[in-house]
């Protein structure tokens, strides 16, 4: 099977971009962990780049290491050999979730191959911590393997949250959110979950419900019962309907990945070898020189590398990439051949004309006060007219910046509804495509496309605007203004809705034939025009 095809790649320049490959080879309440001694960060440093690649070959655990080794067909059969909890446990709480996965076949096809780039790695990671292999299926419940998952604050792989991010040791900043990396979210996520397993008395699904909930919800629930004289496992606490749904999710997931052909599911093959390598770039350095260096595909690098959330590395670090493993030494060798005259990021020069200011200028150039501050060596708000700034822009190109991995920044662009972190509606900008806005909101190109009546290979034009969520349907009428319907969601109301959309309250209750004062409730439908003030 060609390596591309463990790529979840949206594009068919993606694909093709992987296709020649030579085959060489926490739910969003991570909540106050506890400190502990932390050992050396598996990723942060290590390059792979001459990594032995007979990974497929294994000796058992346990077993003495003259016996012949294990070798393994794919990934999946790697991770139920070395399941250590999962197969102990039968009840109707995970065979509900045995039926729901079941009943959504495509779903886990569909999230089997967007893990494929990274999952080696963190099986390596469990095996070489002697941590049970399950844990690798954790992400599936926790994020469907999306790096770029956000919901309610958390964030990742593992669902980090922004507040649990530093006492983990992850870092976030405008440039890189430690908690997108695959790979550094990896080594925070299990050192938390070890060091909740020993809190819990070595029980894993005590610390998987405190991963969930937080530490102080599980020693609540176990206090009220023990003052009950009842019992003190997971399966008889009061949690959180979540909670309690959270173990028996990621038990059923780990049964179907040990045998998916028992449940009438298909899963994506991936083998059970490395498919990329980490490089450490040295210095700074934009991700699309990075991409025409190892000679893929720019949008190749931004979804490997999704905690880079600008153009380029952070300038303090860190500056390793994940690369497909093929291209990995392409691009040591072009990057070492680079002449010192050739900047690893480029620059544009803008002379400060009377009334400029640092906002003013970073709105104008797609990016932050802070980046221009850094680059030119500014403290404070304070520029001159006459001066130089140099402007950060996107290798090889004359355009705004484009960051697909990027957080939303400017006001006016997304709206957000308030009962969901998802923005309802998006403002299209220079360089948008339909994949680059689909992954930023971790949506698929397919929702977005039947959301907004598009066809997929559709021209995207800046400030058309596109819904994000299914709850708010655009249309095009006959005249080419842009309207959509929008479902109304508990404690919203007329002002509420108008503000979001842009629009005077008067204009919305026109549209919808009802007084100002009228009720509103949820699940009722509204005609909105986005922008439109009046009811022409």
């Amino acid at each position: 099977m060609p390596l591309y095809n463990q790529f979840s790649l949206p594009s068919a320049r993606l694909r093709l971009a992987i296709a020649t490959a030579t085959l060489l080879s926490a739910c969003g309440t991570v909540n106050t962990p506890v400190p502990g001694e932390q050992g050396e960060d598996m990723f942060g440093t290590r390059n792979m780049n001459g990594r032995d690649n007979a990974a497929r070959v294994l000796i058992a655990p346990g077993a003495a290491g003259s016996e012949a080794p294990l070798v393994y067909s794919n990934i999946w059969e790697r991770i139920a050999h070395g399941y250590g909890f999962s197969s102990e446990l039968d009840n109707e709480r995970i065979d509900r979730q045995l039926s729901a996965y079941i009943d959504n076949p495509h779903n886990l096809y569909a999230v089997s191959e967007r893990a494929s780039p990274f999952i080696f790695e963190i099986v390596q990671e469990l095996e070489k911590r002697g941590m049970p292999t399950e844990l690798a299926l954790l992400p599936i419940v926790e994020s469907s393997y999306n790096p770029n998952a956000a919901n309610g604050g958390s964030v990742g792989l593992w669902q980090i949250l922004d507040t649990t991010a530093t006492s983990l040791g992850l870092r976030q900043d405008w440039w890189y959110d430690a908690r997108r990396d695959p790979l550094a979210s990896t080594s925070a996520a299990l050192d938390y979950l070890s060091t909740l397993y020993d809190l819990f008395g070595q029980d894993w699904a005590l610390a998987l419900a405190a991963y969930n909930s937080g530490l102080g919800t599980v020693q609540r629930a176990m206090e009220k019962n023990q003052s009950r004289s009842r019992g003190t496992d997971y399966w008889s606490l009061d949690l959180p309907t979540i909670t309690e749904e959270f173990v028996p999710r990621l038990i059923a997931v780990s049964r179907i990945f040990a045998s998916p052909s028992d449940y009438g599911l298909e899963l994506n093959e991936v083998r059970n070898e490395p498919a990329v390598a980490v490089v450490d770039a040295g210095t700074q350095i934009d991700l699309a020189m990075a991409a025409s260096l190892a000679g893929v595909d720019t949008e190749v690098i931004y979804q490997l590398n999704p905690g880079y959330r600008q153009w380029a590395t952070h300038p303090d670090g860190p500056h390793n990439l994940l690369l497909p493993i093929d291209r990995a030494e392409t691009f040591t060798i072009a990057l070492a051949n680079l002449g010192t005259s050739d900047s690893r990021v480029t620059w544009d020069r803008y002379v400060v004309q009377s009334g400029d200011t640092l906002g003013a200028i970073a709105r104008r150039y797609g990016t932050q006060v802070r980046a221009l501050q850094q680059a030119n060596d500014i403290n404070g708000s304070r520029i001159i007219a006459g001066e130089s700034l140099l402007i950060p822009r996107a290798y090889n190109s004359s355009q705004p910046l484009v960051t697909p991995n990027a957080p939303e920044y400017l006001e006016g662009v997304a709206y957000s509804s308030a009962s969901s972190s998802l923005p309802t509606r998006y403002e299209v900008r220079s360089g948008d495509s339909l994949w680059r806005i689909a992954n930023r909101y971790s949506i698929t190109v397919e929702n977005l496309v039947a959301w907004n009546d598009l066809n997929v290979d559709a021209t995207l034009r800046p400030g058309q605007v596109l819904v994000l969520q299914p709850d708010s349907v655009a249309h095009t009428d006959a005249g080419g203004s842009q309207s959509l319907r929008y479902r109304v969601q508990s404690g919203d109301s007329l002002a509420r809705i108008a503000s979001r959309y842009g629009v005077s309250v008067d204009a919305l209750a026109g549209w919808n034939n009802i007084s100002i004062e009228g009720l509103i409730h949820p699940g009722q439908e509204l005609v909105v025009h986005p922008g439109q003030t009046s009811l022409n």
